[in-house]
């Protein structure tokens, strides 16, 4: 089944989600972190050279680049279409999981950040609220979203060490969100207090227990990126050692 903007199984992470999961379908949108206007803290977290959007297919085939273009100039100029073909896209793919028995996961950031909780769509409601049978779920680095009021609706915050002020922002956030960190090699047992989970054996982060870092491994050009947004681990316990001894 096709869909204008959702797309099942082009991510592996959600690849990995749906062959794991007997309880949960899922899928995700992705568009081009083109400006601020596609993700607010790009520039605060450091992480616009390092963004997914150009690993795997996205920085394999200029197709995937121009569909996710095409997108997100929907977005930036049509609101109103762009949400319409949405909620078709949802309407379609609760639909699918019907059929397979299984019940819908939605991720709508995959490479952006935007609040949809604040897009009205119909009758005063958002889209969280028009689907309630649907698991929403997304990673922000926006700190100040507030989304308590929305059951169905799932975030988890992204941390990065290239900015101090951003950095600081830590032990504030970790008792409303868990924290995604992207670590260069290998994951730790624990980061800042908190136990690591590895965040790259699924993408269904609503199932995660609260209180966690989710670890992930640098991925694409994320690999390379030594302006913090990825946490050198080693390079770490070598320092601390050598200023211990």
């Amino acid at each position: 089944m096709s869909y204008k903007l959702l797309s099942v199984n082009s991510n592996p992470k959600i690849k990995k989600s749906n062959k794991l999961s007997e309880k949960y379908w899922s899928c995700i949108l992705h568009l081009r972190p083109i400006s601020t206007r596609i993700c607010p803290y790009q520039i605060q977290a450091g992480c616009k050279e390092a963004c997914l959007n150009t690993a795997g297919m996205g920085g394999v085939f200029p197709s995937v680049q121009d569909a996710r273009q095409r997108k997100t100039d929907l977005f930036l100029n049509n609101r109103d279409e762009f949400m319409t073909q949405l909620v078709l896209d949802v309407i379609k793919f609760i639909g699918a999981c019907g059929r397979k028995g299984k019940k819908p996961a939605i991720r709508l950031n995959g490479t952006s950040d935007i609040q949809y909780e604040k897009i009205i769509v119909e009758g005063g409601q958002n889209i969280f609220e028009m689907f309630p049978q649907v698991q929403w779920y997304d990673y922000t680095k926006i700190p100040t979203r507030k989304v308590d009021h929305i059951p169905n609706y799932h975030l988890t915050w992204s941390y990065s060490e290239a900015h101090s002020e951003y950095a600081h922002l830590f032990d504030e956030v970790k008792h409303k969100y868990n924290i995604a960190v992207v670590f260069k090699d290998k994951l730790p047992k624990t980061f800042r207090g908190l136990r690591v989970i590895d965040g790259d054996k699924h993408d269904l982060r609503f199932m995660d227990k609260a209180k966690r870092v989710v670890g992930l491994v640098a991925k694409g050009p994320a690999k390379k990126e030594d302006n913090g947004f990825v946490i050198d681990n080693l390079r770490k316990i070598y320092a601390d050692y050598a200023w211990r001894y």
